[in-house]
């Protein structure tokens, strides 16, 4: 099996946004199997086929970038867990589709106002997909469930990466409820698992220097827009120039190995 390379995602553009640089380039990379675990279904509370869009220009934003061969689709059960799986010759993306715990973490009233955030502190016992595919019977549960999704897709890399969300509010102030969580998700198994960490900075990085240019740069925003292009066609929504403003030419992480 090649290597592999994670990227564990609150919802559908938070690598492009945080970390699009270096998954197009693991993407590009021989020999690389990069995979894309989206925790929630990011419906914002929405019913009118938001979700389903975001999830496609997901699916886009990585294989417009010329990634090789076809995308193939399928359920698949992982921890006892009934999800989507998306395959390419070179990437993995799994969708288990949560519902999106809003800005506040409190949740929309179209998904009972259920959240990661209510999920690991215990305040609810059980989540379901938006789709219906599946409940989760507490934080133990879903936390097993990305385990087993990475335990699957390793290959023979020794010490693979994991990207994600710092979960450190400190180092990552001021960041939405889901990327917090997944983030703590991901820390509850990570480095028992034997994977090294790679903790992204989100919203935050809006109030640091650019520190990205050139090369890198390009290499962001292409995916970034080809996720855009796709909401648009599917939506009528264009691509969001604001969030590009605040967040693209800028990627803050700190890594942790062993």
């Amino acid at each position: 099996m090649p290597d592999s390379v994670f990227y564990v995602s609150a919802h559908a553009d938070d690598a492009l946004l945080f970390r699009g640089e270096g998954l197009f380039t693991d993407l590009h990379t021989p020999d690389v199997k990069t995979v894309q675990i989206l925790v929630t279904a990011g419906d914002a509370g929405r019913t009118d086929g938001w979700w389903e869009a975001r999830e496609t220009a997901c699916l886009e934003a990585m294989a417009g970038t010329l990634t090789p061969g076809p995308v193939t689709s399928a359920k698949v059960t992982v921890n006892g867990h009934r999800m989507q799986r998306y395959t390419a010759p070179t990437w993995v993306v799994f969708a288990l589709r949560l519902p999106d715990g809003n800005l506040d973490g409190n949740g929309f009233p179209a998904t009972g106002n259920r959240s990661l955030t209510k999920l690991r502190n215990g305040s609810i016992g059980s989540m379901s997909a938006v789709d219906g595919s599946t409940t989760y019977t507490g934080w133990a549960d879903l936390v097993a469930t990305l385990r087993a999704i990475v335990a699957s897709q390793r290959g023979t890399t020794v010490r693979p990466w994991v990207n994600t969300a710092d979960h450190d509010r400190g180092a990552n102030p001021g960041d939405h409820p889901d990327h917090w969580a997944t983030g703590e998700a991901v820390l509850a198994f990570a480095a028992a698992a034997g994977l090294n960490r790679l903790w992204w900075v989100s919203y935050d990085t809006r109030n640091r220097p650019p520190n990205l240019a050139g090369y890198a740069l390009d290499i962001k925003w292409l995916p970034f827009r080809l996720h855009g292009w796709t909401i648009d066609d599917l939506m009528s929504v264009l691509p969001n120039a604001q969030e590009w403003a605040w967040w693209g030419e800028r990627s803050y992480a700190r890594e942790e190995t062993g």
